[in-house]
């Protein structure tokens, strides 16, 4: 089988041994398709632009130095690729087997409906313990009732089982996270929605336009090392929320803020089981059991300080608007 054109679009920034592992873990699958890698860099200070001159890449100085949002790295990856699908992957990731590439692909292949195809997370036992539980749910916990990473790992999903890999059709108003650290998608799709900004902006701009299918591969894994421990989890945490909430809102098409009474009501109760910690340390060991692993004993934990560090930069930025 003869695979599609694939772009890969790598947006990096101060990361050197990290690009390393994610290109050389590139440069080994097993994939009979054309393949173009693109690396938009953000200005890096610390031999990374040494490094990819050394590798069969492309390479495009990205001045407004960020990945997500319009403008941003992403979409100049996106404007500057030129095959049939394109994959973002983000530097602190590593494709787990030589056949990840061919399997995140294949659903792609065998249904013109799927948009996109989600890669899987892998789970090192000898990562640290925060890393290990963020394998689990993605790397904003807060979000986990809302992306598919999270979903999965807390049952709360209904995927159809397509053999090789799972699909799923999204609802109207669902926002849906599908997680912007390795995911697939037809280019064409892209181009016909202007272009990558942010994960949810791309779902909510497909669903508009009634492209809502979506596939998730069985046999496709990525290794993320998102954090180095629980203090650089908070620290990305607060750096993150804050460049959403102040300087990267009016680039955003879609909002995970609540509309209306309902909304709301269910917004607040969200917020305050994640604080008041009870119902996450029930969910936290019940999945310990489950998973047969204590990083799920950080869930509580996790929940209550990406919680509210939101909460506080969302305050701050109420006030902002209101004065």
């Amino acid at each position: 089988m003869e695979f599609p054109s694939l772009s890969i679009v790598i947006c990096t920034y101060n990361g050197k041994n990290l690009v390393k592992r994610l290109l050389d873990s590139i440069f080994e699958q097993d994939y009979n398709g054309k393949i173009e890698v693109i690396c938009v860099d953000g200005g890096s200070e610390d031999g990374t632009l040494e490094l990819l001159k050394k590798y069969k890449v492309k390479i495009h100085h990205n001045k407004a130095r960020f990945p997500e949002g319009k403008g941003m790295g992403k979409y100049q990856g996106w404007a500057l690729a030129k095959n049939e699908l394109l994959l973002i992957v983000d530097q602190d990731n590593k494709l787990i087997g030589k056949d990840c590439l061919k399997e995140l692909v294949k659903p792609l292949v065998e249904d013109k409906e799927i948009f996109g195809c989600a890669c899987r997370l892998f789970i090192d036992k000898k990562d640290n313990l925060t890393n290990r539980y963020l394998s689990y749910v993605g790397t904003d916990p807060f979000a986990s009732n809302k992306s598919i990473e999270g979903k999965m790992a807390l049952r709360k999903i209904k995927l159809i089982d397509e053999d090789g890999y799972y699909s799923y059709v999204i609802k109207d108003k669902e926002g849906l996270c599908t997680g912007g650290n390795c995911f697939l998608y037809r280019k064409k799709l892209l181009d016909r929605i202007n272009g990558y900004t942010q994960d949810v902006d791309v779902i909510n701009s497909f669903v508009k336009i009634g492209i809502n299918k979506l596939a998730i591969a069985k046999n496709a894994r990525t290794h993320h090392l998102a954090v180095n421990g629980f203090y650089d989890f908070l620290s990305k945490k607060w750096k993150w929320g804050w460049h959403y909430a102040f300087e990267n809102r009016k680039n955003r098409n879609a909002t995970w803020y609540p509309k209306g009474l309902i909304g709301a009501l269910k917004f607040s109760a969200y917020l305050l089981g994640n604080l008041v910690l009870i119902p996450n340390v029930f969910m936290g060991v019940k999945n310990a059991v489950y998973y047969k692993d204590i990083a799920w004993l950080m869930h509580p934990i996790a929940m209550f300080f990406n919680t509210s560090i939101y909460c506080v930069i969302g305050l701050i930025a109420l006030i902002n608007l209101l004065f």
